[in-house]
Formats: C-alpha cells, structure tokens, sequence
C-alpha cells in the first residue's frame, strides 16, 4: 500500500517535529540520552519471558482476529500481579515492577487500576511480542547480541580509526569473532537470528517487493542463480509463483542447503525446479548459461573490498552467458538525504548502522552500488533500480560489450 505508507511516513515527519518544537532542544536530546534504560529494560523483558507469563486479554485475541487494535475490559483472566510475574520470571519483584512500570510509560503494558497496585495486563504493543513469536525473535536478538555490540561501538572506531570490515566490527570486539561464526557456535542463538530474519522480511514486505520489481515471467523456462541463497526460502517462493522458472540455490553451508532440501522435497513439481549447489561466491561462478543471477542481501555483509571479489567472480560466468543477462542485486538501496522523508530515512539509516555494527559492513546508495561495480569491472551498467521506502529494493544490472 504505498499511498498508505506515504502518509504515514509524512504524518510521522510532521507529529516528531511537533514534539520536538513542544519540547524544546534539551529536553529532546535528554529523551535521546536516557533511551538505552527503556531499551535496557525491554531487553530484560524479552530474556526473562515478561510477555509470554502475561496472560493475553481474551479482547486482544479477537482483535488480532477481527484486525483490531481496540480497547478491552479488566478481567482477572487478564492480568498478573509483579510478584506472579516475578516467580514466574525467577526474579525479585522488586525490580520486575520496576521494569513493567517503565515500559508501560511507552503503552509496553498497563498498571491496572489506580495508584501502583502491582497488578499488570498487555496493551496492543506488549500482546504483539506475545502472539507473533518471529518479531519477538527480532526484538529478542536486537536486544541482547547486538545491544550489547552496539555499546562497542565508540571502542571499535577508536581502535581503528580507518578500518571498517568483519574483523573491525562492534560484534566481533565485543564477542570475540564474527557474527555469522558466533552464531554457528550458539545454535540456539543462530536460530533466533534465523527467525528474527524471516520476521524482517514479511515486515518490509521482501519478497512480494522482488516479485513486483523485476519481469521474471520474461525469462521465461530459464534458470535463476541464487548466489548465497541460504535457506533457498526467496527462490521457492518465486519459483511457486513463475511455474516455468528454475532455480539453482547456491550456498557455502551444506547444512543449511541439507535443509532447504528437506523444505521440498514432498513437492515433486519444486524439487524438480529447485535445485541446490554448494558454492563459494568468493570463487569463480560456475554456471554459465543462466538466465539471471540473483545477488539478495549479500553485499550488504562486506566492506567494499568483499564486495569488488564477489562481483568480479560472476564476471566470467556473464561473458558466458547471453548478451544482456541480468545480475539482479537485491538490497536496501539507501536514500541520498533529503530525498525522502526523515521518517523513512531515518528506518534505512538504522539498517544501515546495524551492518557497521554487526559485520563492519553497510548498505549502499545507488551512486555508491555503481562506483563499487565500476571498481569491479567498468563493463558493468546499472539498468534499472527500484527502492523500497521499508527495505530491501532492487538493483538490475547488465555486463556491457567489450571496448
């Protein structure tokens, strides 16, 4: 709905400015400085299982069914004491009253009744975290590893100054290595970020916005490379949306290829479209006669250095293949300033630091996408390029004839 959107964000540029003008510089920036004890206290809350002990108010259940965000009645179905809550956290009451009474301060649950009566009930915000379990996931993992990578931040910049990739990263000087090595060693935590990463991509809406951003019907019965596809979970859906595409999958994980297999393989018609390799994309690309290349949420992971290698290594498979054959970079394409709202470049811009702080990384403009392409090989051309106000956009690009 992107009329809705475009009100919305406007309608949020507007209503913060208001606030600002109402509050005054100084009272603005002490909001912004004390933010890390909400968030302090939110991160206790999702560790210590606050909005699943909450019973949810059988109103909000038909809301979430009937699309509503209404109002509803006390009843003592409905609420938890803090010390319930507290027992039912392994805590002290104390401070779970003291953490509920802050979020509640942001509508992240409500004290009933009048004064501190200790007793508490879920607001639509807090009975969110509870029925939808993927967003809890991604609020979960922003919460507690990158939090606590993010406070690294300052450290890693004055430790290296110049110096922005994996091994210079706010999440490897706070844990010591990578985050993707991190989260093969804490199973537990890489499937968090599994699901957190799933959330995020039905929130900004990632795959009906690649499916409406390139003519894959245009490529007819040909075969879409997915270069460290991961899970496989994009090209299946678009190969159950286009019956007469194929899809070769390519990761550096057997295991997580071992489970994108299992994922179809009761579906005879995608098991036969879906196919799966274990590749590299460091190395050189080994199909040559594909239809499409699809580079999704990749480059986002490396400093520009990273990046220059993994383009220069489809090169090859490009000259191969027909004059014209897209490389379809699918990625957040960021905003220049000024050039969108504050609302939505503000969202785009937090993505962006996420990549600093997690993997020494970034997201990218399209005047930054075309200088790294060129760096790669100057035959490469941007032929179209499609942004998404919530995320991830689309960049097409083509190898040109030889000079």
């Amino acid at each position: 709905m992107p009329g809705y959107e475009n009100i919305r964000a406007g309608l949020n540029d507007a209503a913060l400015d208001l606030l600002r003008l109402v509050n005054g510089p100084k009272n603005t920036l002490r909001e912004l400085f004390f933010s890390h004890y909400d968030l302090a206290a939110l991160q206790v809350a999702l560790d210590k299982k606050f909005f699943d002990h909450v019973p949810l108010p059988t109103s909000l259940e038909n809301n979430a069914a009937n699309g509503s965000s209404g109002s509803h009645a006390t009843g003592a179905s409905d609420t938890i004491s803090a010390a319930d809550l507290a027992d039912e956290a392994e805590m002290d009451e104390d401070r779970t009253a003291r953490i509920l009474r802050l979020l509640a301060t942001h509508r992240i649950f409500e004290e009933v009744g009048e004064g501190e009566t200790g007793i508490f009930r879920h607001t639509s915000l807090s009975a969110l975290l509870k029925r939808d379990q993927d967003f809890n996931a991604t609020g979960d993992m922003q919460m507690d590893d990158m939090l606590r990578a993010a406070s690294e931040t300052s450290t890693v910049v004055r430790k290296s100054p110049y110096v922005s990739d994996t091994t210079h990263s706010a999440f490897h000087t706070r844990f010591g290595m990578p985050m993707y090595k991190y989260y093969e060693l804490h199973p537990q935590k890489g499937t968090r970020f599994a699901q957190a990463m799933s959330s995020w991509s039905q929130l900004d809406r990632q795959v009906s916005e690649l499916r409406e951003s390139f003519s894959w019907g245009t490529l007819k019965d040909g075969t879409v490379v997915d270069i460290g596809g991961g899970s496989g979970h994009i090209s299946i859906a678009l190969a159950k949306q286009f019956s007469t595409l194929n899809f070769i999958v390519q990761d550096i994980s057997p295991h997580m290829l071992s489970q994108a297999r299992e994922t179809i393989a009761d579906d005879s018609s995608l098991s036969r479209r879906v196919t799966f390799q274990q590749h590299d994309f460091f190395d050189e690309q080994p199909i040559t006669s594909a239809a499409a290349f699809l580079l999704r949420q990749v480059l986002h992971n490396y400093a520009d250095a990273g990046c220059i290698k993994i383009l220069r290594a489809i090169v090859p498979a490009l000259e191969r293949c027909a004059p014209g054959t897209p490389l379809l970079i699918n990625d957040v394409v960021l905003p220049e300033s000024g050039t969108v709202t504050r609302y939505e470049e503000h969202h785009l811009r937090q993505v962006d630091f996420c990549m600093m702080v997690a993997l020494g990384a970034k997201q990218r403009s399209e005047k930054e996408f075309l200088n790294l392409l060129k760096s790669a090989d100057d035959r490469f051309e941007v032929r179209r390029v499609c942004r998404n106000p919530l995320g991830v956009g689309l960049v097409e690009v083509v190898l040109g004839m030889h000079c």
